[in-house]
């Protein structure tokens, strides 16, 4: 698409470059100061008058004295300054005035119709008589600085030939620049045909200017919304900058809406808009590929071209345009490093660039075509203002796709914005519940941790407490046997301390594992286990030695039959809760006594439990201390047995057991009526 477009507007600009009416330059041009134009040809066909003229250097001779004798003319080659002409002497210098002569032998077709002449830019004024009647002038002549008056701009004249021949006499002087003569080609032809080439001319010029005016203003207001990206504001000051030199050049368009400013700054225009404009696509090369211009080498030309700007500033036209020549050098290296930055741009890939270095190529090809031209090499007329279009066209194209990518990639932003929006709360909400999770993993840690402390702060102060007892009874025994009191080899009171420490060892062991359950420091094993055939597993294993003792030892199961009454449980922790609620029944069951393993379910609003219950027919327990008996060290008031010794953790141990199994523990009794011992387990669900 983009080859297509280029290609289409390169048609384009060939067009507005050789549209208009036919020129036609005969083989046979002028010389020794005569030109014959051959009839038969083109009726809207005008004519350049290029070759030999006459010329008379340092005067200022009448037409009238033209026809007399005893003058001897050079002949200059046109369209060129009489500075190019070689004389005996060497070359004439660029500052003189002289006379131009020339005889034209028109055909009949132009004897009977109003003719014209278009005259182009002459340095630096000139006064044109066309068969010794004043016709044109611009300026005024004179023969040094102080006597003419500069001004140069193309205009045309209107005549009627009074013969088969015309006789052109020009007068013109230059002492305020550097060019002399001129280089482009004077034309003849029918009024019309003159009037209608200058008007297609002055329509391609207004085209161009207003197109780089629109594209450097459009430019300029993107930098205005958006300051940040500086490209289109360099590009809109090339832009503007190439307009201002296409205004200054070939029909000199500016004069015509400023027509009261001073040739001196109009010159000065002319020199500051190419200064401007390389800075301009300087610093614009720069923002699209600072990765390969060389920053030294950039600022070196920034600031050459601002030190010529300011010499055009402060010096007369006199001065500065003669760094012409430097100015075009200067400006050619530009072009050509900007090229190399091109390639290099190319060769490693960057966005833009081929297009870029093409269009570059292109303009470089301008460039170099009016170097030569305004020095007088070819005379092919001015081009680069086609070249800067095409170029900054095609700069514009590549900006506004850039622009465009930017903005798909703005809506496939939105696109994608708007889809993980409609999913937002979605993510928020698994985010959230997510956070809530951690923070309730957080708060039962910090829980456990809790727990952790406060039981490792329980442990020590209950084995301060509870060890105080038989470490003191077994110091009693040491400090007897060390003071002679007691004999050292008793056996019996060797037996009592080592008894002694046995019960330290056992409140140790169960202070630990205690500690443990209350903590969470305890690893479960869950299983899934019928409870009805668990319990009766215990039954067996404890029967024996319960009875033993001579109590009676039954099972009593009031769990139906349509059920199977799973559980989810850790065998062996359960079997500590059981073996000692059967062992405690047994310690305070005398002989004779009966206990019971007793199992029941129960139905609540959660759904089925199971409740496993230790019943004995022993002294029981004062309804008083019933609320403390799975506190950790009670042993009981009056109704304990004095010949079993206790440490008063089995049943704390059992009730955390229970607890971490997600049931409840609890105990019925009455004073002289025995005990029941129970805990609930949920039953799995549908089960």
């Amino acid at each position: 698409m983009k080859t297509i477009i280029y290609a289409l507007f390169l048609a384009l600009a060939a067009g507005l470059a050789g549209c208009g009416n036919v020129i036609h330059i005969d083989d046979q041009k002028a010389s020794n100061g005569e030109l014959t134009i051959p009839g038969g040809e083109q009726e809207d066909a005008v004519y350049a008058l290029d070759g030999e003229w006459e010329f008379y250097w340092r005067e200022f001779v009448s037409p009238a004295a033209l026809s007399g004798e005893g003058l001897e003319p050079w002949y200059v080659q046109t369209p060129s300054g009489w500075s190019d002409m070689e004389t005996g002497r060497g070359a004439l210098p660029d500052k003189g005035y002289g006379t131009y002569h020339l005889e034209i032998e028109i055909p009949e077709s132009m004897q009977n119709d109003t003719s014209g002449i278009y005259i182009p830019e002459i340095a630096t004024a000139y006064t044109l008589w066309v068969d010794q009647q004043l016709t044109a002038e611009n300026g005024k002549v004179g023969v040094n600085r102080t006597s003419m008056q500069p001004e140069h701009h193309p205009q045309t004249a209107y005549f009627k030939p009074q013969s088969d021949t015309i006789d052109l006499v020009l007068h013109v002087s230059e002492f305020h620049q550097r060019k002399s003569g001129w280089w482009d080609s004077f034309y003849i032809g029918r009024a019309e045909d003159i009037q209608s080439m200058r008007d297609q001319n002055t329509s391609r010029e207004v085209f161009l200017v207003v197109s780089l005016l629109v594209m450097g203003l459009y430019h300029l207001g993107i930098f205005v919304l958006r300051p940040s990206d500086t490209a289109p504001l360099f590009f809109g000051g090339l832009c503007l900058a190439v307009a201002a030199r296409t205004l200054l050049l070939g029909e000199v368009l500016f004069l015509r809406f400023f027509s009261g400013i001073p040739w001196e700054w109009t010159v000065k225009f002319e020199y500051w808009a190419p200064c401007l404009g390389i800075m301009c696509a300087v610093l614009f090369i720069y923002t699209q590929y600072s990765r390969d211009m060389n920053r030294w080498i950039r600022n070196s030309f920034l600031t050459l071209f601002s030190l010529m700007a300011l010499i055009i500033l402060v010096t007369p036209a006199r001065i500065f345009t003669e760094g012409m020549m430097f100015l075009q050098s200067a400006a050619v290296l530009v072009l050509v490093y900007i090229n190399i930055v091109l390639w290099t741009a190319l060769r490693r890939g960057r966005r833009g660039s081929r297009a870029h270095a093409g269009a570059m190529l292109v303009l470089l090809a301008f460039v170099v075509n009016d170097v030569l031209h305004y020095n007088h090499v070819i005379n092919t007329g001015e081009t680069v203002s086609i070249g800067v279009f095409f170029y900054l066209f095609a700069q514009s194209f590549i900006m506004a796709s850039r622009f465009t990518r930017a903005l798909t990639h703005s809506r496939q932003l939105s696109d994608r914005l708007e889809k993980a929006n409609q999913t937002l709360e979605d993510k928020v909400e698994r985010r959230t519940r997510k956070l809530s999770e951690t923070n309730q993993e957080l708060e039962n840690a910090n829980h456990r941790l809790e727990r952790m402390y406060r039981a490792r702060q329980e442990l020590m102060s209950n084995i301060s407490h509870e060890m105080g007892t038989p470490m003191t009874s077994i110091q009693g025994y040491i400090k007897g046997m060390l003071d002679g009191v007691i004999d050292r080899g008793d056996p019996a009171y060797l037996q009592l301390v080592y008894n002694k420490t046995l019960f330290l060892q056992k409140i140790t062991d169960d202070l630990r594992e205690l500690a443990k359950l209350e903590s969470g420091g305890i690893t479960y094993t869950f299983e899934e286990r019928n409870m009805r055939d668990y319990v009766e597993t215990i039954f067996f294993i404890y029967k024996e030695e319960i009875e033993q003792k001579g109590i009676s030892f039954t099972m009593e199961d009031s769990l139906s039959s349509g059920r199977s009454w799973m559980v989810f449980i850790d065998p062996i922790r359960m079997e500590q809760v059981l073996s000692n609620l059967l062992m405690n029944a047994k310690k305070f069951t005398p002989a004779g006594g009966a206990v019971s393993l007793v199992l029941q379910e129960e139905e609540n609003e959660d759904g089925h439990s199971i409740i496993t219950a230790v019943r004995d027919n022993g002294p029981g327990i004062d309804e008083e201390e019933l609320p403390n008996v799975f506190r950790r060290f009670f042993k009981g008031g009056a109704n304990v047995v004095k010949t079993e010794e206790g440490v008063g953790l089995g049943l704390a141990i059992s009730a955390e057991i229970v607890r971490s199994h997600g049931g409840e523990v609890g105990v019925d009794s009455k004073e002289g009526e025995g005990s029941l011992f129970y805990f609930i387990l949920p039953v799995s669900p549908n089960k």
